[in-house]
């Protein structure tokens, strides 16, 4: 059954035949400063929450994503409709469902401006499904987490990576996002996890200098003991020597104990502390536990790359 939202548009006609879109971010514009593509009502007839006794608004979504639509420029719809996609854990059912929106509501747009608008959307819906389909579709994420990793490397000072890292992880969590992918690591959790790893970087660079500053004191004792003054580098791929001590860890059992006896994170965290990549590069932490986890044996190497280790 098609059902009628009536609303007094400016620019469009009253009534607009909603689409059964799954997922609908909005903005709250009486809680949340509203960006320029959020979808937002637009009147004083409208919830500004999308919300009435518990349930979501549809019809009221519908209506405000089509005037939204053709209240822009037509040089800015590209940008928009990656920008809701950016929001989505699944763009490509949303962009099904607003090309339906448009198709019920053909009728309902008569001027010349609101058809060519209308038709670009329509161009620019498959074009974003094409590059979805063919893992080419990159929109510009606010909350980008290589981004963040990128620039703290340009930062010195502990000081500074852990503050820069700290804002950012208090404004995500100020303006979090209204969908979020439930199959990725969430943003401040990737925050989390990197501000650990800083913070356990810093404390064994602490205790190597003093080691090393015991060892120049002419009044110390003679110290036998040997501290690494640098990560170690491994010239393979990093599944093929994580994949080392899983298979010391998990596949090789001495009279009943692993090998290699040590807790899941103790183990993946000491894989990163002292050890980077053939390019010199610091591991993630959250690879590392992939490979590491029994659960996930595609992302170990294949039998033909293995590095089998053979112990009696």
């Amino acid at each position: 059954m098609l059902i009628i939202f009536r609303f007094q548009f400016s620019s469009m006609p009253n009534q607009i035949i909603s689409s059964p879109f799954a997922e609908h971010p909005i903005v709250d514009s009486s809680q949340t400063e509203a960006q320029e593509f959020d979808i937002t009502a637009f009147n004083s007839e409208q919830v500004s929450s999308f919300l009435q006794s518990g349930k979501f608004l549809l019809q009221q979504y519908c209506a405000c994503l089509l005037h939204k639509l053709v209240s822009l420029p037509k040089s800015k719809i590209k940008a928009f409709i990656q920008y809701q996609c950016t929001h989505l854990s699944d763009p490509f059912t949303w962009l099904n469902k607003l090309e339906k929106l448009i198709d019920l509501n053909r009728e309902q747009f008569t001027t010349k401006e609101q058809n060519t608008k209308i038709e670009k959307a329509l161009v620019l819906i498959e074009l974003i499904r094409q590059d979805i389909e063919n893992n080419k579709f990159n929109p510009v994420l606010k909350y980008d987490f290589d981004k963040v990793k990128s620039k703290i490397k340009s930062y010195n000072d502990y000081e500074e990576k852990l503050s820069f890292l700290m804002e950012a992880r208090t404004e995500y969590l100020q303006n979090k996002p209204l969908v979020t992918n439930p199959n990725e690591t969430s943003f401040d959790e990737k925050i989390n996890l990197e501000i650990d790893l800083l913070k356990t970087k810093n404390k064994l660079s602490q205790k190597r200098m003093a080691v090393f500053a015991d060892k120049k004191s002419p009044t110390s004792p003679t110290n036998n003991s040997v501290g690494l003054s640098q990560k170690i580098q491994f010239n393979c791929q990093t599944n093929v020597f994580v994949d080392v001590f899983y298979q010391l860890h998990k596949e090789i059992i001495i009279d009943g104990k692993p090998l290699l006896d040590i807790g899941f994170n103790d183990l993946a965290q000491f894989i990163i502390t002292n050890f980077v990549d053939k390019n010199k590069n610091d591991l993630s932490l959250n690879t590392v536990k992939t490979i590491l986890n029994s659960a996930r044996p595609e992302k170990r190497p294949n039998s033909e790359k293995r590095i089998k280790l053979n112990i009696k």
